[in-house]
């Protein structure tokens, strides 16, 4: 009997926490109005599991462990692994110029003899030189290779081509040989499967299915949180690599000081290592990515030293916006530098939240005389105009417009010099269908900044003939 008593309590004690946190994370994604979450938290063989919402904005098809998400940029992880465990069978070299595999690149200037020094170790840790993307023309080097950081989505579209060019494999033959079918990952894929068709998030339109039909090793990896959770759980513990590689895998390889980006105190805690994000806090020394495919956003941080490691995918433009409160919830409140670095969400928080919540009570057609209250019992007062613009794009965003334009009306008052709060109140005009004001309003935006693209494409399509 004691035996049987002992063993309900362990078991209490590991799932008591699980509802607790089910119930604080449904309250996280609904206070932000995030549609759906999949989550995984684990700590060695123990793994919680959390699957809430739907799988897109007004659907009542519920997220389940089933459903897929894109996983963006957290693709990149994934293939670094594979390319790492052909280095560890002498396939390839990490600092062999890649052109010395395939001669030439389409989408390199033939005429900058700079390309020829990129080698996959400058892809893995981010300084090849290359933005982020380039355009249809091409890719052209924004400094050169090696000098510094700069994240690049072109460089590991480069090496998935050196890749395959090398094996004659397509990215998906090497994922799965490398990767998926090692792991047991059954339901990862770098291109849409017919199996996604009645599991994916974000409501299986045609425009998501388009997006992936192309394979990338930067952005197009299709997955769910256990199978990403298995991923993480090998890289973590070594599983498939040499030792001295997993070794190298997280040691610091360049510092995240981003090019062309001021230098912010997070910087001092952000390095990477290859083909991971690597930061270290109160809890120790741990590895960290983000995805941002826009309407899908990811995340996934863990602790090699502990086995204890998180990720979760959402279908929603604000998905990375929670991250602080995610971390807090399941690894306890510390600093989480990478939420810092990445700068997705409000300046103020917690200014922003309260101010929302109070004109949920009130009405939004108040917030001049809440925001004129508050600001009378503290002369200080101040909301980020940023802040208040982010908060009418997600009011927009869950369909409510009409709050949504009280938000825009009152940035206007607060920054009227400001050319984006126009722009934004234009938006929100257009939205109402009332295209004098919008009309009235991007082109009051366009007088303070005359380079708004935006604005002057916005103005373009309301003033077309099937839009009058």
């Amino acid at each position: 009997m004691k035996r049987i008593l002992y063993s309900l309590s362990l078991m209490l004690t590991f799932w008591l926490p699980v509802f607790s946190q089910e119930k604080k994370l449904d309250n996280i994604i609904k206070e932000e109005g995030i549609p759906g979450i999949q989550l995984i938290y684990a700590k060695g063989t123990k793994i919680r599991a959390f699957n809430l919402g739907t799988i897109s904005q007004g659907s009542t098809q519920k997220v389940s462990a089933n459903t897929i998400f894109e996983a963006a940029s957290l693709s990149k992880s994934v293939f670094t692994y594979a390319v790492l465990r052909l280095y560890d069978r002498g396939i390839l070299s990490l600092d062999t110029p890649l052109l010395h595999y395939i001669g030439s690149y389409a989408r390199f200037d033939p005429k900058d003899s700079r390309y020829a020094k990129i080698t996959a170790r400058m892809v893995l840790r981010h300084t090849t030189g290359l933005p982020n993307w380039g355009d249809n023309a091409g890719v052209r080097l924004i400094f050169s290779p090696d000098s510094t950081f700069s994240y690049s989505g072109e460089g590991f579209l480069f090496l998935q081509r050196v890749v395959e060019k090398k094996l004659n494999k397509s990215l998906g033959e090497i994922a799965k040989e490398e990767v998926f079918k090692p792991l047991k990952m059954e339901s990862s894929s770098y291109a849409w499967t017919d199996k996604y068709d009645t599991v994916a998030a974000f409501g299986n339109s045609t425009e998501q299915v388009n997006r992936h039909k192309n394979e990338n090793a930067a952005y197009s990896l299709l997955t769910n949180a256990h199978d990403y959770s298995v991923f993480l759980e090998a890289v973590i513990t070594g599983r498939g690599l040499k030792p001295e590689t997993r070794k190298m895998m997280f040691e610091k390889s360049s510092a995240g000081n981003r090019f062309g980006k001021p230098v912010i105190e997070a910087n001092q805690h952000i390095n990477w290592g290859l083909g991971f994000g690597l930061t270290e806090n109160e809890k120790g020394k741990a590895i960290w990515h983000w995805g941002d495919n826009g309407n899908f956003k990811c995340f996934y941080l863990a602790y090699p030293a502990t086995n204890e490691r998180l990720v979760y995918f959402t279908n929603s433009q604000d998905g990375l916006n929670i991250l602080g409160d995610v971390l807090d919830l399941f690894y306890g409140k510390q600093t989480w530098w990478p939420a810092i670095w990445l700068q997705y969400g409000y300046e103020s928080p917690k200014l922003i939240k309260e101010f929302q919540a109070k004109l949920t009570k009130v009405g939004f057609e108040h917030a001049p005389e809440l925001f004129a209250e508050l600001k009378k019992k503290d002369s200080n007062y101040k909301l980020p105009e940023d802040d208040v613009n982010k908060l009418g794009y997600k009011l927009l965003r869950q369909g409510k417009k009409k709050e949504a334009l009280e938000i825009f009306k009152l940035n206007v008052s607060l920054y009227p010099d400001i050319w984006n709060t126009y722009d934004s109140l234009g938006e929100a005009y257009w939205n109402l269908d009332d295209k004098v004001l919008a009309i009235k309003n991007y082109t009051r935006s366009l007088e303070l900044n005359p380079q708004n693209t935006n604005a002057i494409e916005s103005l373009k399509k309301i003033e077309q003939p099937d839009n009058k």
